[in-house]
């Protein structure tokens, strides 16, 4: 049923945003007139200035967009008319905001509470292709003030499908599609290739790609509740995709996620701040982070992220398949299980940069393949990256940063099979602060890349500061670890595949640590001459129950209480 509002807000609402009132809407909770004399007064006074169709008597709780004037015919812009219906929907106590089969172009989208968006087969919304139909909020983190979809303190809202949202991020790629600059993360110089590095590393053959002006964010809530997105496409955002910052409750589920592998920023789902979210049964594929938790000191808001579980997901990622931190708040009590990270350039990164702490993770049940990629993407294909190194992004590039180092503690990861083109790394700048590591029944296949010559044989701490230290010139093992406390190696197997570069020196290399203790260790070193095991400058060790499967089993050098049993 509808009405007609003939008073100055009601045209307001029509030509664009703020106003609860509307030319004409669904009554969700109770008739004003009869459906007769609605539809006859609707007709009469809109009339063909409106040119607009008649909104029909729907189900109680349930406002078809249509209705309010949407078109659905992915040329006229329907963002007035969904924030109508919205708006109307809400009014009324709340309901389903319903979108039938179409393409609706749209800028941004604001959620009210208690309602839900349902898009039905066929049914896509469409980002705008214009940056100014993307209303500003009023905060923003990394520049980011603007969504095609954005939900602000609001609570027991949700957008379901089997529809989808299309973000329009080839809209924003700019072309030509140039190189990027080397930018201010690192300095070739210190890699092992020199400036020869960047000179194939710029080319970004796998991106990331250069970016016009755009949107921040896809979908966005922030200090919102009881949050529900299940069962939708999300296809090709232009900037972070789905953004959680400071919400309770959010359970995110069924989602098939496909952006653009060349668009960079683009992550998948963005835990920022959040606590109790359940993420599971998704397919999620990214320009960049699969599933980022409080990424990058987020400036929406500030708040402890913990109590998040996340099982039975594939990812693929142009970055991390998962990563944790940096941050600006402590990140801990969190689960990921059954998880397939496929075709990317990390799998596992957790990064403390500052203060905070990142505690009480459970990564099980993991198939992990990473590799090399060819760009200037975060990372060298590690399957497990921890690191906890110093970053202020307001400091000189070169200069050496004070103040207190955050830390990692109590990680375990179990049941973990991992093929990859890089070494598993545990880097602290001050030894200590990685600390309480576990990784049981752990298996890794090394693999020779045909891009160890122009990138391989670094250590990539991005960002770090100074930025010298950001890819560096390292001697690895397929097992890295500097500076970790309390490092426990239960059962991990260890086999090479192919040519393997000379700056590799060990299998499991380990250094600047106190307490290690690896048991039933299969494998053997890169070459005929090298260890398996090498282990120097610390305290309290001990290889038991281990065997090479070619060479010699342990080195040790300058340890303090060290044996091999």
């Amino acid at each position: 049923m509808c009405y007609y509002a003939a008073n100055k807000t009601a045209r307001s609402a029509q030509q664009g945003r703020g106003s609860e009132e509307m030319p004409y809407s669904c009554v969700t909770r109770q008739s004003l007139v009869g459906v007769g004399t609605a539809a006859a007064l609707c007709t009469v006074l809109l009339g063909a200035a409106a040119q607009q169709s008649v909104p029909a008597a729907g189900r109680p709780g349930v406002c078809e967009v249509r209705s309010f004037g949407a078109a659905g015919d992915g040329k006229q812009l329907d963002s007035s008319a969904i924030n109508a219906a919205i708006r109307w929907c809400a009014k009324g106590g709340g309901g389903t905001v319903e979108f039938p089969p179409g393409t609706y172009l749209s800028g941004t989208i604001e959620m009210l509470s208690n309602v839900t968006l349902h898009l039905e087969a066929g049914a896509t919304i469409l980002g705008s292709p214009k940056v100014q139909d993307y209303r500003a909020i009023n905060r923003s983190s990394e520049g980011r003030a603007t969504a095609l979809i954005v939900a602000e303190d609001a609570h027991d809202i949700g957008i379901t499908g089997p529809g989808a949202i299309d973000g329009n991020g080839r809209a924003f790629i700019r072309e030509p599609r140039r190189p990027h600059p080397p930018g201010p993360f690192q300095d070739f110089a210190a890699t092992r290739q020199g400036e020869a590095s960047w000179e194939r590393v710029g080319e970004n053959r796998e991106g990331p790609v250069r970016m016009l002006d755009r949107p921040g964010v896809l979908v966005l809530f922030v200090q919102c509740r009881d949050v529900v997105v299940r069962d939708l496409k999300v296809l090709d955002a232009p900037n972070w995709c789905i953004h959680l910052a400071c919400c309770n409750r959010a359970l995110l589920t069924g989602l098939n996620v496909r952006c653009s592998l060349l668009v960079p920023n683009a992550d998948a789902l963005d835990v920022a701040g959040s606590q109790n979210v359940r993420i599971s049964d998704s397919y999620l594929e990214a320009g960049d982070d699969g599933i980022a938790v409080s990424p990058c000191a987020d400036g929406y808001c500030r708040m402890t992220a913990e109590n998040i579980t996340v099982n039975n997901c594939v990812i693929v990622s142009r970055s991390a398949g998962v990563r944790l931190g940096w941050a600006a708040r402590d990140i801990r009590n969190l689960t990921f299980s059954n998880l397939v990270i496929r075709d990317s350039n990390r799998g596992i990164c957790i990064q403390v940069r500052a203060g905070e702490t990142i505690e009480n993770v459970l990564f099980s049940n993991l198939v992990i393949e990473t590799r090399l990629m060819d760009g200037l993407w975060w990372g060298m294909g590690e399957p497990v990256h921890i690191s906890v190194v110093r970053y202020d992004p307001t400091s000189q590039a070169d200069s050496e940063p004070k103040g207190p180092l955050g830390q990692v503690r109590n990680v375990r990861f179990v049941n973990v099979t991992a093929s990859s083109q890089a070494p598993v790394v545990l880097y602290a700048e001050e030894p200590g602060k990685i600390r309480d590591i576990l990784f049981r029944d752990f298996r890794q296949t090394f693999r020779e890349s045909a891009l160890n010559a122009a990138m391989g044989g670094n250590l990539d701490l991005r960002p770090t500061t100074p930025r010298r230290l950001g890819i560096s010139k390292y001697d690895l093992g397929a097992f890295t670890a500097h500076g970790v406390d309390n490092i426990e190696l239960r059962g991990f197997g260890l086999e090479w595949q192919g040519a393997i570069p000379d700056y590799y020196t060990g299998g499991i290399k380990v250094d600047a640590f106190k307490n290690l203790d690896i048991e039933d260790f299969v494998g053997r070193g890169p070459h005929d001459e090298t260890p398996a095991i090498v282990i120097r400058d610390g305290q309290d060790a001990v290889v038991k129950n281990s065997r090479p499967t070619a060479g010699r089993l342990v080195m040790m050098e300058r340890v303090v209480r060290g044996r091999a049993e």
